[in-house]
């Protein structure tokens, strides 16, 4: 993947553009992954797609666009949910194509890495580009597309859209540990699902404006620094959960699964409710199959989170805070009273005696 630094520059005189390589095989087979995960035919997306699983899978591997929106078209009526496009998203690893690494070693201010994550957003789309305008208090990222691909399939567009917008919010809030919110969202077309909708997974207001997809952020938060030391803990936070992932996925029981998709999602903390939907399952019946494996959804959640705690304590490399914060606790004392609940023992103590 190819990721393009670009100096942002007041609009009084230009702006800069960037884009990613074509849709990519990558890209497809995620969709295609997350959609049959949804109760979507995996064979008859790949049939559609036109490749083979693995030759999808392959760096340089292109799609057309035709392809993609017959694809993903399919799969909008094989799932029917509204929402699809930012459901996929929210299910993406952080992980992919190293690129949280790739941030940490690059970037200086959020404003540096919010052009790395824009890239990584669109996964290797060049049919929704985006540039970053600066005015006096803001920055806004405008989203333009390609209009051949989008008079091809509107529904595709409009999907395509509102899981990178979402997925661009996930990551930098995961770059940066911190829970963000635009100054708002805008959108040149009426949403399948209410406004209130959308701004439940976008914490930001949305609204209608013609020829104009964008987002706005608070120019202070984009300017803001970037530290090292979060970013090395996110590192062996995803790396972690790779780990993970990896063993969980040659076993398949329920609480398989379940530890599966948290630790995808992690540092997002993933909610029952996601979890759920990810299984194609209420919360009540997951939540009474974990019960016959003598477990729940909270016991899964928490065994993950401490048993990464006490690795990292164990390291003496972060601070009992920094830990703490990278999985979203509170504070120190409502992360403190976890780990003695869960392990019989303060982590203080642990600390000490290593």
């Amino acid at each position: 993947m190819l990721f393009i630094l670009c100096q942002i520059v007041d609009t009084s005189r230009h702006a800069i553009y960037f884009s990613a390589m074509a849709f990519n095989g990558r890209f497809l087979h995620n969709i295609i992954e997350q959609a049959s995960s949804r109760g979507a035919s995996k064979a008859t997306l790949l049939n559609i797609s036109g490749k083979p699983e693995s030759e999808l899978m392959e760096n340089d591997c292109k799609v057309d666009y035709q392809s993609f929106n017959k694809t993903f078209e399919t799969a909008l009526r094989e799932v029917k949910d509204p929402l699809l496009g930012i459901h996929i998203t929210q299910s993406m690893s952080l992980a992919a194509a190293g690129l949280m690494v790739q941030i940490a070693q690059s970037s200086k201010t959020f404003k540096d890495a919010i052009l790395l994550a824009c890239n990584y957003a669109m996964l290797g789309c060049d049919s929704l580009p985006m540039r970053l305008e600066e005015t006096e208090y803001s920055y806004e990222l405008i989203f333009n597309c390609d209009r051949i691909w989008r008079s091809n399939s509107e529904e595709t567009f409009q999907h395509t859209l509102e899981g990178s917008l979402f997925f661009l919010l996930k990551e930098y809030e995961a770059l940066t540990g911190k829970k963000f919110s635009p100054v708002k969202i805008t959108l040149d077309y009426t949403p399948r699902v209410s406004f209130k909708e959308l701004e439940k997974y976008y914490r930001a207001p949305v609204f209608i404006r013609d020829i104009r997809n964008t987002v706005v952020f608070r120019k202070k938060d984009l300017d803001t620094p970037i530290t090292s030391a979060d970013h090395e803990l996110l590192q062996h936070l995803i790396l972690f959960a790779e780990d993970k992932i990896s063993r969980l996925d040659q076993r398949d029981t329920v609480v398989d699964q379940v530890g599966r998709i948290i630790m995808k999602n992690l540092p997002d903390r993933a909610s029952a409710d996601l979890v759920a939907r990810e299984l194609n399952m209420s919360v009540r019946t997951m939540q009474r199959q974990l019960k016959y494996e003598d477990t729940s959804f909270r016991g899964i959640l928490e065994n993950n989170l401490m048993d990464f705690a006490r690795k990292q304590i164990i390291r003496r490399k972060h601070t009992l805070s920094q830990i703490a914060y990278q999985l979203n606790y509170s504070d120190l004392s409502a992360f403190s009273r976890a780990y003695k609940n869960h392990f019989g023992e303060a982590p203080t103590k642990i600390r000490r005696a290593v």
